[in-house]
């Protein structure tokens, strides 16, 4: 091309960051615009869950599917970013037990590699987990920080010449005819507004696509869903642990650096920039989270943080 088409994309979080990455690795010219810091939407606010795909195999094979190609092709690309560090879906009464075959079954549908292992050999590799378990499975689930996350991208992005603008927010699209040739944006931190062309723009606001898409008067829509978190002051597990189940709240202890988070419950909500965190969700996370690691109850809340998604399942990948 004697011209590189220019791409606005909306958006630094890990679909933002990653679509940019692609972009200006394939030679376009690229512009990332970011109303906060890198990663402070949905991104920033998850379980920091690298997924084999195990939490969906049964529900959702679709899916289960896609994170386990996502999960291998992240290993190849930016394995100094993940702790891989497996993960465990372990059963804890009769009901998760039972539920083992059909989760080993379908994890071999949707090509999750998944091996049954002892009950000695689980509480040998986590000692904290609850000491009247029944079974578990073991799944090439993983750990990632989502700002150095975003920011590995965005680096080989700037290295092949993409422009990063944080702190700007998009005030309305450009139109030309039916088409969006560009952006409008106001600099928080110097209040100037101004126009960007582009020959692409794409919107990648998670959440706030349906706010993005209204300014090109398109109806996208968008029903997100909240949920809580709880970090506990010390990292109890080294592998992401999981009930042996259908998805449900309070079911995952994610380790990230020296914490443990216990995820998540969830209902919709009409704003995402404005979430409450009820108290009950955050006693739940306690209440179902003790039931794998009966410390977590022993060890101080450390933050309850509100996550927020456009996925029904409030599937974060």
């Amino acid at each position: 091309m004697s011209q590189k088409l220019h791409v606005i994309v909306i958006g630094a979080g890990s679909t933002g960051t990653a679509t940019a990455h692609d972009l200006a690795l394939r030679g376009l010219q690229v512009t990332v615009i970011e109303r906060g810091e890198i990663a402070s939407g949905t991104t920033g606010r998850n379980h920091c869950l690298l997924h084999s795909g195990g939490r969906y195999a049964v529900k959702d094979h679709e899916g289960a599917v896609e994170c386990i190609e996502e999960n291998m092709i992240l290993r190849k690309i930016m394995l100094d970013g993940l702790e891989l560090n497996d993960g465990l879906f372990v059963a804890i009464d009769e009901s998760d037990l039972a539920f083992k075959d059909t989760f080993l079954a379908n994890c071999e549908e949707c090509h999750i590699p998944a091996r049954d292992i002892s009950v000695k050999r689980a509480l040998e590799i986590e000692p904290y987990l609850n000491p009247k378990l029944l079974g578990a499975v073991q799944v090439p689930d993983g750990v990632f920080d989502p700002y150095r996350f975003c920011l590995s991208f965005l680096a080989t992005a700037k290295k092949n010449g993409a422009t990063v603008l944080p702190y700007h927010e998009v005030t309305g699209l450009l139109m030309s005819g039916n088409a969006v040739s560009g952006v409008k944006v106001r600099d928080h931190r110097t209040g100037k507004e101004y126009e960007i062309g582009a020959d692409l723009v794409v919107n990648a606001t998670g959440p706030w696509a349906g706010h993005i898409a209204a300014y090109a008067n398109i109806d996208v829509p968008v029903i997100p869903t909240a949920g809580v978190m709880v970090s506990v002051s010390k990292r109890l597990n080294q592998m992401v642990v999981n009930r042996l189940n259908k998805p449900h709240d309070g079911d995952i202890v994610v380790p990230q650096r020296m914490t443990s988070i216990i995820g998540t419950s969830s209902w919709k909500v009409d704003d995402a920039n404005a979430i409450k965190i009820p108290q009950e969700h955050v006693d739940k996370m306690i209440e179902y989270g003790e039931k794998m690691i009966p410390a977590l109850r022993q060890n101080r809340v450390q933050k309850s943080n509100p996550q927020v998604n456009n996925n029904p399942d409030h599937r974060i990948r």
